[in-house]
């Protein structure tokens, strides 16, 4: 193939894709990435302690066996085990982390809360299937082959179901062609009408139908239901699942790119009702290319890893082979550029019974490929020269594994030595508790058994410490927590862009009235799920300290001594307890909070229907919050000249407010004591009145 050709078909659009040339480039592109690959395979079996070999009684067996036969081959997990601390920390982090939407190109930061709290109800409430569970897996990816790839999409899936209908039914929906069955009219017309009503009947279904309609009055139709309709995040393998070309730095400025994944005959068969899928490619494949290899868990003679392009487990003989090819393509008129996806297979080229690809569509809206990419070190511009962790432990699991072998063999050495005999005079029986005859002393004798090595076991500790800090986890050390708020910052940072892609998924297939039972919106024209042009920068922000009682408590400490220093209301208090609150557990603080300004109005109200009741003669106890609210509409409230009046007039009513401002002025007092307590100083004022005011 031509390389102008190659280049014309993977830069410009045209009206149907050029699965040759897709074909071309994506066998390229594995072909390319062996290398990465064989790093995947190497840090699988690192980590799951696979060697040419193992065998299962953790003993060394067969010709190549040293010292011995029999001697140990222990498994070290040195590996795993920071790996597993690792992501148990990045999920821990996600489910704790504060979510946050700032707008971009307006500053609606009402809007940007209410996108927050969506964003957040997302999360945690399962709306996004798996979500927590693909980014564990992203997480695992992440660490162990040092690229994570989450798609982002929405998934639509509708399903055929047989149901039975009969004459009757079908002339309550269409009399034409009830009265063209009944009365033995044009058949071809009764299958036409019979398609157009019944989303899912083929020709050959309705030939079936309208003759069994008019024999016994019933038949079975399909009728389509919609079983998914949400926002779909997948983590891929970078090893076996999504291909960039080896040389791309930024994923994005890609030219193409490849997801290869799998389905059963029944998917396929789902393809072509809920995405559009031909008919004729999926007939085809079902019938040609049914079968696959997937081996995630096979073994090679040698105990490694075979790639693998899934982690699914199905039967292979089930399975066909699908891949998805992205390209950024130019149209030539005017440049305008798109994303556009085609589906095909990576052996057909299609022929007279079927097409080369199931479907070629521009992906409506998007202006990047629907995947977010990360890489855990950034110590090379390409993105497929990253570290691993199980490249940074390598060395230190072999030598743990190698202390360990020693010390075992030793202790098998000292329990049961090795018996000095004469040349020709072996023991006939050998073995604990076993009688064995001698001639004269002197005979038989043991071999001196080794000493115990002390340093072994200090050589292991200093070894699992030096694993400890080289990822983080020396909690010890001072500067640890930055390696960790470094990495967990990384994960977090992935999926706030997961989120952000979410989002505007939403924006575009989602449903209205899911956003406005979430958000609660009383206004649906200002609080729309919004336009998917509308952009808003994600944040998922997590401490890594939070979870350290003391510091958080010296924190939270200092954010109440700068309240003290504020002597001209620069700090905004509302967002200022919203801070700690989601500090202490952000979760917590979503389930106690109000939004500020609602907070004031539903406390002015609050104390309005008191003060209503105090003046027709009812006693009424003050509320436990919001007393400087409360204390700002009460003195609002006396400087009222009939209020003013009354009070002047009126002794019960006088005692009756005295009473309910008292217990207020108490409250705000107690308030101020217990900061003076916490920080030692007099804290600012807090708006009181007093009785003065009253009699004033």
């Amino acid at each position: 193939m031509e390389n102008a050709e190659i280049s014309k078909s993977l830069t410009y659009v045209s009206k149907e894709p050029d699965v040759k040339t897709l074909r071309y480039a994506y066998s390229k592109t594995v072909t390319e990435l062996e290398y990465y690959f064989d790093l995947c395979r190497s840090s699988y079996d690192e980590r799951r302690n696979w060697w040419p070999g193992k065998s299962r009684d953790h003993r060394k067996h067969g010709a190549d066996a040293f010292p011995w036969e029999g001697a140990s081959d222990i498994e070290s997990h040195v590996i795993d085990e920071r790996i597993t601390r690792l992501v148990s920390m990045f999920v821990s982090s996600l489910s704790r982390a504060n979510v946050k939407a700032f707008p971009v190109n307006s500053k609606d930061l009402a809007r940007a809360k209410t996108v927050s709290g969506f964003l957040k109800w997302m999360v945690s409430s399962g709306y996004i299937p798996r979500f927590k569970k693909e980014m564990e897996l992203g997480a695992n990816y992440l660490l162990e082959r040092g690229i994570l790839v989450t798609y982002v999409g929405w998934q639509r899936e509708d399903r055929k179901f047989l149901q039975a209908i009969s004459l009757e039914q079908i002339a309550q929906v269409s009399p034409e062609m009830a009265q063209i069955i009944t009365e033995g009219g044009d058949t071809e017309v009764a299958q036409s009408l019979l398609i157009s009503t019944f989303p899912g009947v083929n020709s050959a279904r309705a030939k079936k139908a309208i003759k069994e309609l008019g024999e016994t009055g019933s038949t079975e139709l399909p009728t389509v239901r919609r079983q998914v309709d949400a926002p779909e995040v997948k983590t891929l393998a970078p090893d076996g699942d999504f291909f960039f070309p080896s040389y791309v730095t930024d994923p994005q400025k890609s030219p193409y790119c490849f997801w290869r994944t799998y389905y059963t005959a029944q998917e396929l068969e789902n393809k072509v009702v809920t995405d559009g899928w031909d008919q004729d490619f999926v007939d085809y494949m079902i019938e040609n290319y049914r079968g696959v290899n997937i081996d995630s868990l096979e073994r090679d003679n040698e105990g490694r890893r075979s790639n693998s392009s899934s982690d699914e487990i199905y039967e292979s003989d089930d399975l066909i082979e699908i891949v998805y090819g992205y390209q950024r393509l130019f149209d030539d008129e005017d440049g305008s550029e798109g994303i556009y996806c085609t589906v095909f297979h990576k052996n057909f080229t299609g022929n007279e019974e079927a097409p080369a690809f199931a479907k070629f569509e521009l992906l409506n809206g998007y202006e990047d490929y629907p995947v977010v990419v990360t890489k855990l070190s950034e110590d090379s511009k390409r993105l497929y020269d990253t570290m691993t962790v199980p490249d940074i432990l390598r060395g230190i699991q072999n030598q743990v594994k190698v202390e360990r072998d020693s010390r075992i063999d030793r202790n098998s050495i000292a329990t049961l030595p090795p018996i000095l005999h004469p040349v020709g005079q072996a023991p006939t029986d050998w073995g604990p508790g076993r009688m064995i005859p001698y001639r004269r002393k002197g005979d038989l004798d043991f071999a001196p058994a080794p000493q115990i090595n002390q340093g072994s076991i200090e050589i292991e500790r200093t070894l699992e410490m030096q694993a400890d800090a080289l990822v983080g986890l020396d909690f010890e050390n001072p500067l640890a927590p930055v390696r960790r708020q470094f990495l967990i910052d990384k994960f977090l940072n992935h999926a706030a862009e997961v989120l952000r892609m979410t989002w505007k998924c939403f924006q575009r297939f989602g449903p209205d009235e899911v956003f406005f039972k979430v958000t609660g919106a009383a206004d649906p024209q200002k609080f729309s799920k919004g336009d998917p042009n509308e952009n808003y920068d994600i944040i998922v922000s997590y401490d890594v300290l939070s979870t350290d009682k003391d510091t958080q408590e010296k924190k939270l400490q200092s954010l109440v001594s700068l309240t003290q220093l504020d002597r001209s209301g620069r700090i905004n208090m509302d967002a200022l307890l919203e801070t700690v609150a989601n500090s202490i557990d952000p979760i917590l603080a979503d389930s106690i909070l109000q939004p500020g300004k609602q907070a004031q109005q539903e406390m002015v109200k609050n104390v309005t229907d008191d003060l209503a009741k105090i003046f027709a003669g009812i006693e009424m106890p003050a509320r436990p919050n919001g007393g400087q609210v409360a204390m700002q509409v009460l003195k609002q409230y006396t400087q009222q000249p009939d209020i003013a009046e009354r009070l002047q007039s009126d002794e019960a009513f006088k005692a009756r407010l005295e009473k309910y401002i008292g217990q207020y002025t108490f409250i705000q007092q107690q308030a101020q004591n217990a900061q003076i307590g916490k920080v030692g100083t007099q804290p600012a004022n807090m708006g009181g009145m007093g009785m003065q005011g009253i009699n004033q």
